[in-house]
Formats: C-alpha cells, sequence, structure tokens
C-alpha cells in the first residue's frame, strides 16, 4: 500500500523519479547525512517492490511531497496515534509521567457514567468498553498542556 501511495502522490504532483533524486540530494547535503538520499534504483524499489523507506529516506519525501509524516507513516501502517490499549502490553515495574499520549489528536472519554457504580465504571473504560455508556471523541489539543497521563495498570 505504501509503494502505491508514494507513485501516485509522485505522479499527482508531476514529479519524475529524477526530481525525488535531485530533491533528495539537496535535503542530503543541508543536513549532512547521506541516509536522506534517495537514489533512482531505491525510490524505484519503494514504489514497486515493496521496500520500507528508512525514516531519514521517508523525512525525504514527506518534505518533497510536502506531505505530514504522519500520513506517509500511515501509509506503512505506522499510527503515531498511541492507543491506550498498545501502551497496555509493556508493563515498567515503576510508574512514571508518561508522554505518549501528548500528540494524540483525539481522546475518547466518557460523557454519562453511572453515578451508582464508580468501580464498574473505572473497569468498563480501562477495558475499552461503554456498554451503553455514552462517550464522545474531544481533539488531544484539547488537553495539551494542562494535565499528565499517569497509566498504571494492575
Amino acid at each position: 500500500m505504501g509503494g502505491h501511495s508514494l507513485r501516485s502522490w509522485r505522479e499527482k504532483l508531476g514529479l519524475t523519479m529524477r526530481d525525488i533524486e535531485t530533491s533528495s540530494e539537496q535535503i542530503a547535503r543541508k543536513r549532512s547525512n547521506e541516509e536522506y538520499f534517495i537514489p533512482i534504483s531505491r525510490l524505484s524499489d519503494f514504489e514497486t517492490k515493496g521496500v520500507i523507506p528508512s525514516i531519514y529516506r521517508l523525512y525525504s519525501l514527506a518534505v518533497i511531497y510536502h506531505k505530514d509524516m504522519r500520513e506517509l507513516l500511515a501509509w506503512y501502517g505506522v499510527d503515531l496515534n498511541i492507543p491506550i490499549s498498545d501502551l497496555e502490553l509493556s508493563s515498567p515495574p515503576k510508574s512514571h509521567l508518561s508522554d505518549a499520549l501528548a500528540n494524540t489528536r483525539a481522546v475518547r472519554i466518557p460523557v454519562r457514567l453511572d453515578p451508582v457504580r464508580p468501580t464498574q465504571n473505572a473497569e468498563l473504560w480501562a477495558n475499552g468498553r461503554t456498554m451503553g455508556h455514552s462517550s464522545a471523541d474531544v481533539p488531544g489539543a484539547v488537553f495539551k498542556g494542562r494535565f499528565h497521563v499517569r497509566i498504571r495498570w494492575q
């Protein structure tokens, strides 16, 4: 999927493979790092053979295509909006303030819970179930800088 999207977008912009090579060479020079350089042969591999670009080359493509890096990563199945369910997969022995959700675009929060069963409400939300309770997606920017999320699963 990623390679097809890269090619489609390049063609939509009217860019040739040579244009990508030349532009990426300028980026590599500016950053003094050859990892940003994308030779034509490598671009062809990205577009037709399913080869996945390195983060440096993906950055170059984002700059050249004037696309958000998040979108290019999404073309390869990487979503930078880390769901809490993924954070559950790792349990550091010590709790800490985390900024893992700082760039989250939306947060699902309860807007109505059962006042009689607060413990059950917490369990339902921790497990990602609402059991008929109302919820809403709120832009993550609303919360930015207003509180820290402390996640500790027991």
